[in-house]
């Protein structure tokens, strides 16, 4: 197969991450930048060996021809838009987290992508951190026995008011529902969906503002969800004001034969099983550990493009995730559990919004992720 083109749409900080694994990559070719600030798109290309066109408008971008793959790095409000684009226009896309808005939005994306044959992949990239991956391949071996509780704690430094930067759209409370639960939340939920192995069947939470007042993000939020099985799957946020970072921040799986520690604070993954006095810390396999997160996806897309299979994180994963923060908006706001996958009922609510939060109406803005 021949080395696919790609362009990047959104020029924000996030996309220099994917513009590296593209450049770093086998078979990979960076080809094409667009944001709407010209200027800011034309400079990072002129920093590019060999340099990628440059355009204003990521329509034009679509209709280049060395473009194969589209990375949309947008506004999380604006995914829905660009990526029915792409598709209609015969390229694949590698969209980043969160997926869309909404339900509708979501399912758009997907039918648009098959009608199209094209291939879609959500960037959930935590789920291929080391030690994330490691505790995956311990579960499969059955090194805890059965999955009954998974545990994530992250505790992070609450953004007071005023602090968050005007074009910070993606986690701003009440852009489009796009708050902390949306924005961070979906890579923990979907970190924990790949642990577990288990679709969520409900889901509960408890989301407020303690510190961050008014425009800045949630600060603390506890959403648990149910799967089929009965597992457990407990996901907290936790602001400070002062903000003392944690020995452990990450996953605790808890087995039927066992426990399992998987954290990226340090980044590190301990066992222990029944019977055990302490726990083992263990290794990680060297191939875990030969490539980064978003070297890993984007070379995963190529091979699904080059073998005609499905990416690794597929749009419907990326729909489940938004459904479980989305349902825990839904949750928080009624007081009452909400069964997964959401109700048809739900499939246009976008969370607590509020409209003038979001970025001015001209079409689409640089991503700022």
């Amino acid at each position: 197969m021949e080395d696919l083109g790609y362009g990047i749409v959104g020029c924000g900080r996030v996309s220099t991450r994917h513009m590296d694994a593209i450049e770093h990559g086998p078979g990979m070719r960076l080809v094409a930048v667009a944001d709407r600030e010209f200027e800011r798109a034309d400079g990072i290309a002129a920093g590019r060996k060999p340099k990628p066109t440059a355009y204003q408008d990521y329509h034009d971008l679509l209709t280049d021809p060395a473009v194969d793959v589209v990375v949309v790095c947008l506004p999380s409000q604006l995914h829905a838009e660009a990526t029915v684009a792409a598709a209609n226009a015969g390229k694949h896309i590698y969209c980043e987290k969160v997926m869309a808005s909404t339900v509708n939005e979501a399912r758009a994306m997907i039918r648009a992508a098959d009608a199209n044959g094209v291939k879609l992949m959500i960037g959930h990239s935590t789920r291929y951190h080391s030690a994330y991956m490691q505790a995956r391949r311990l579960i499969e071996a059955g090194e805890i026995g059965e999955v009954i509780a998974v545990d994530g704690a992250f505790p992070t430094r609450a953004d007071l008011p005023g602090s968050v930067r005007p074009t910070f759209w993606g986690i701003k409370a009440g852009a489009r529902g796009h708050g902390v639960v949306m924005n961070f939340g979906c890579h923990y939920a979907d970190t924990a969906r790949y642990l577990c192995g288990e679709e969520f069947a409900q889901v509960g939470a408890y989301i407020t503002n303690r510190f961050s007042q008014g425009q800045a993000p949630e600060d603390q939020f506890v959403v648990t969800a149910v799967c089929a099985s009965q597992a457990i799957v407990t996901i907290g946020q936790y602001g400070q004001v002062d903000y003392v970072p944690s020995r452990n921040t990450g996953f605790t799986i808890y087995g039927s034969a066992g426990t399992l520690e998987a954290f990226y604070q340090p980044d590190a993954v301990a066992v222990k099983r029944a019977g055990d006095d302490t726990y083992t810390q263990v290794a990680f396999d060297e191939d875990i550990v030969a490539e980064g997160p978003w070297e890993r996806l984007h070379r995963g897309l190529r091979q699904a493009i080059e073998d005609d299979t499905e990416p690794s994180v597929t749009g419907t994963d990326g729909l489940r995730n938004i459904e479980w923060a989305l349902g825990a908006y839904l949750a928080n706001e009624r007081r009452e559990w909400m069964d997964l996958p959401l109700a048809e009922q739900y499939w246009d609510y976008a969370g607590p919004t509020r409209e003038h939060s979001l970025p001015i109406a001209r079409g689409w803005e640089h991503g700022d992720a």
